[in-house]
């Protein structure tokens, strides 16, 4: 074989990741393996000649498409990722559906074998085209590297996949297959042909369309938003003097401000909070993606026009009832334009109800909704919240306290599609590109789920705190019908396993502390915000206590007298 065709898969690796850095990515994530091997000594390639790209490894492809994930978010730019063949691809699944649903672009660059290798028992050779299909904005389906179609060629391929991907606000996802022949590891012959670089990509601003007259009074409710677009709504609310209900994705909902109500499940659970609320005339939801269920409950259940304004195509009332307006949101509430309003009648005395009640609740003991207000309490400025899903960000989104009227307070959650995959891996990721670092909320299942992901935070070089809430099983499921099945609600749903994680972190050479109370947790968390890398801290809860407390609370909210 000439030196010259030998070189190929090298020469299409390299021109790969040059038109991927075209076209903004300037992160890589790797896992090991062979078959990329092209791919990988690429990368190194880059990394040698200061190419203006970072290379992130990780043995584990799951962690890893999480740990994308974060750095994307944090940085607002796409990230590659690249595995070799086999059941090393599937396993990006996870962090690709969140960011298919999250919108956020991810590249995966799976390596493969090449067509002779397929349907004849080779090793590491599964049907890898088409696997992401209903996640993925587009797919390239490569050949195997070939001197006839030129590096020209793949460059306008790569270049009509990738643009889908980058798609502004509807961008999300692309998958590239490129299977590679051996030799696998020779050094390219010659520096690749160079493409002109693709023109920017245009956007045209999304406009905001012509309204109907509102019908005041207005209420605001803040789902899942952006720092940008929470400050546009904030500044919306006070020019008019409008309330907004916030979830705690809303990066509003940590904020100590008058017009700012949390805990919007607590109140329509009080009579006399649903009945303030029933008094709005025309809701507008900013975002979509809201963690509880009252609240969505109730705007579809409300008489009155409803609008949820999102920048995204997608429909995101799952009651169907909304009027769907896309639109940027920063953009819609300056246009808005409502007029100045009161506040809702027995909203203030309602709120002080519900307050009362729930302070009440929170003094019964330590607990998960304890330690969940004492974490978000205590969050030191610039640092983000990323709460786990399930039972951790509805502790946080029903019992955070209020903090100072200060900056907005990062808060970066997984919703598109609400799994418990990856959560340390995407804090991770998130904490690499922050100096102020991050706190990971979440339960013993979703810590189980990632524990090699503990490599990862280990690495991080700004502070990490992993605070695990260890009640032994899924205490999510306390809260649902399952637990009406006696037996059966232990084995099939909670799962109770008797796990600590102490040698996990010893595992990975991180800091662990095990709180039993208040002061202990004060302690160790304010010393792990303080300390660069990943810290594990870690409570045990008595299973059911939560559930039980958070049951209570709720029965005592819906028993209380109209105000």
């Amino acid at each position: 074989m000439p030196a010259e065709e030998r070189a190929i898969p090298s020469v299409w690796a390299d021109t790969l990741l040059q038109r991927l850095h075209e076209h903004g990515v300037r992160d890589l994530c790797l896992a090991p393996g062979s078959r990329s091997a092209p791919l990988a000594l690429a990368a190194g390639r880059c990394l040698e000649a200061g190419a203006g790209l970072r290379v992130h490894t990780h043995f584990d492809e799951r962690g890893l498409g999480f740990y994308a994930l974060g750095l994307s978010r944090a940085t607002g730019r796409p990230t590659a990722l690249i595995t070799t063949s086999g059941t090393a691809v599937p396993n990006l699944h996870p962090a690709l559906t969140e960011a298919a649903e999250s919108h956020v672009p991810l590249i995966a660059v799976t390596a493969d074998r090449p067509p002779e290798l397929h349907g004849c028992g080779a090793n590491q050779t599964i049907q890898q085209p088409g696997i992401f299909a209903a996640q993925c904005r587009s797919e390239l389906r490569l050949p195997p590297p070939d001197p006839q179609l030129g590096t020209a060629w793949l460059c306008r391929r790569i270049d009509a996949a990738l643009a889908p991907a980058l798609a502004g606000a509807d961008g999300g996802p692309v998958h590239i297959n490129a299977p590679f022949r051996e030799p696998l590891y020779a050094p390219p012959a010659a520096a690749p042909e160079r493409p002109a670089p693709p023109a920017p990509p245009r956007r045209t601003p999304a406009g905001v369309p012509t309204l109907p007259p509102l019908e005041p009074p207005v209420l605001l409710v803040a789902g899942q938003l952006e720092a940008a677009e929470a400050e546009a709504a904030l500044a919306c609310a006070e020019a008019s003097g409008i309330p907004i209900l916030a979830d705690i994705g809303s990066q509003l909902r940590l904020l100590d401000h008058p017009l700012v109500i949390g805990g919007a499940e607590l109140l329509l659970a009080a009579p006399a909070g649903r009945r303030a609320l029933d008094a709005a005339g025309h809701v507008i939801q900013l975002g979509g993606r809201l963690t509880g269920k009252r609240l969505p409950q109730w705007l579809a259940e409300r008489p009155g026009p409803y609008w949820l304004v999102s920048r995204h195509a997608g429909y995101l009332d799952p009651h169907w009832r909304a009027e769907a307006i896309q639109a940027e949101i920063p953009a819609f509430c300056r246009a808005l334009a409502p007029p100045p309003q009161g506040p809702l009648p027995g909203l203030e005395a309602a709120r002080a109800e519900v307050a009362g009640r729930t302070q009440r609740a929170l003094a019964e003991g330590f607990g998960e909704p304890q330690a969940a207000r004492q974490i978000a309490a205590a969050l030191p400025e610039g640092m983000a919240l990323l709460p786990g899903n399930s039972l951790a960000i509805r502790l946080l989104d029903l019992f955070a306290p209020r903090q100072d009227s200060g900056p907005l307070r990062p808060c970066l959650t997984l919703r598109g599609a609400s799994g418990i995959d990856g959560l340390i891996a995407a804090g991770a990721g998130y904490a690499h590109e922050r100096s102020a670092g991050a706190t990971v909320l979440l339960g013993d299942l979703a810590a189980l789920h990632d524990l090699n992901s503990l490599a990862l935070a280990a690495a991080c070089p700004h502070p990490l705190v992993i605070v695990i809430l260890n009640n032994d099983g899924g205490g999510i499921f306390d809260l649902l019908p399952a637990r009406g099945h006696g037996e059966r609600h232990e084995r099939l749903f909670r799962m109770p396993h008797g796990w600590r994680f102490e040698h996990a972190a010893a595992q990975f050479g991180l800091p662990y502390t095990r709180c039993r109370c208040a002061a202990e947790l004060h302690e160790a968390y304010t010393e792990a915000c303080t300390r660069p890398g990943g810290s594990v801290i870690e409570l045990s809860c008595p299973p059911q206590q939560g559930s039980d407390r958070m049951a209570a609370l709720f029965q005592d909210l819906e028993r209380a007298a109209p105000c």
